[in-house]
């Protein structure tokens, strides 16, 4: 079971990836296009799971 969210920027830049620590099959990391999404699925997941959230972008800062 993952104990946080991480959002952070991909290194191939213009996208977003949603990572469940510590990884796992079952809990694999996520690509999305926007910021808004990777936030949206973090927070649907924090929501459901009760998982703290930590951004490491530039767009949210500490969730």
């Amino acid at each position: 079971m993952p104990n946080r969210i991480i959002i952070s920027e991909c290194v191939f830049g213009g996208r977003y990836v949603t990572t469940f620590e510590p990884r796992s099959i079952s809990w694999p990391s996520m690509e999305f296009r926007s910021y808004a999404e990777a936030k949206g699925c973090a927070e649907a997941r924090h929501k459901a799971h009760g998982w703290p959230i930590e951004d490491r972008t530039q767009e949210g800062g500490a969730i």
